[in-house]
């Protein structure tokens, strides 16, 4: 079972963890700016984009199937920026190879127990209609816009689909991922403090994190460092990616 990945430019290893319902393809824009000064290792994480669908969740197994991934790309102190659900993977990755890791960029999660009804919504639309009933992406596009509202978010969860013989059908696996919800907006367990140093990017607008997430992360990190990105929510990459580029590239240049 392979994770389906891309590769662009060269220097430093960078690899992107996307979030939930996420593929690599939404950070192509960022990864061409980063790629002109790192290499960059974009992965579609298991059960989502092209890469293979698993019969469970688990961030420790998608940390061990990540870390084959870098040691049959010869990759070493390697950098992870982590969105939303990546980041948790990331979080968890840095926890189990920490000598693998140089530094870590966690975009818009703490580490801690999410609320799983945030996403109901979104999954009851994607299950709630019949894809063999549509002839066009417009079809669906109206017909899940009664659960999903925003078209920013209508038009991200519309990325996952594609078109086969029949029809449409779904990239991600919608079963799975739709029962697994309380373990994936659940803490990461870690086996010990982590120590690597990590940038925390928190959208200005978002509404993942609070003062005492900010407070609480010292009790799980030692050597980080916190940068609130104005004019952005959730999705800081999308929203101001100017801000976010300049934060990573601060970071990963000279660190905290």
């Amino acid at each position: 079972m392979d994770l389906n990945f891309k590769v662009l430019g060269s220097g430093k290893p960078v690899v992107i963890f996307h979030g939930l319902l996420g593929s690599l393809d939404n950070w192509i824009t960022i990864s061409r700016t980063l790629s002109s000064k790192y290499k960059v290792i974009l992965v579609d994480l298991p059960n989502h984009g092209k890469s293979y669908h698993t019969k469970k969740f688990s961030y420790q197994q998608m940390s061990e199937k990540v870390h084959k991934l870098f040691l049959s790309l010869n990759l070493s102190s390697v950098s992870i920026i982590g969105h939303s659900m990546g980041g948790k993977l990331a979080i968890k990755y840095v926890d189990n190879y920490s000598s693998f890791v140089d530094k870590a960029v966690i975009v818009d999660i703490a580490n801690k127990n999410y609320s799983s009804n945030r996403f109901n919504y979104i999954f009851n639309g994607i299950s709630e209609i019949n894809l063999s009933s549509f002839k066009s992406r417009s079809e669906i596009n109206e017909a899940i816009s009664d659960f999903i509202s925003d078209i920013g978010e209508r038009n991200f969860v519309l990325k996952n689909l594609k078109r086969i013989d029949s029809g449409f059908e779904w990239s991600p696996n919608i079963i799975l991922l739709k029962k697994s919800l309380n373990e994936i907006s659940s803490k990461v367990k870690l086996r010990s403090k982590i120590f690597n140093e990590t940038l925390f990017l928190f959208g200005q607008n978002s509404q993942y994190y609070n003062s005492d997430d900010i407070k609480n992360l010292s009790i799980d990190f030692e050597n980080f460092k916190i940068k609130i990105v104005s004019n952005s929510g959730h999705w800081i990459h999308a929203e101001n990616p100017s801000d976010f580029l300049s934060s990573v590239d601060n970071f990963l240049s000279s660190g905290v």
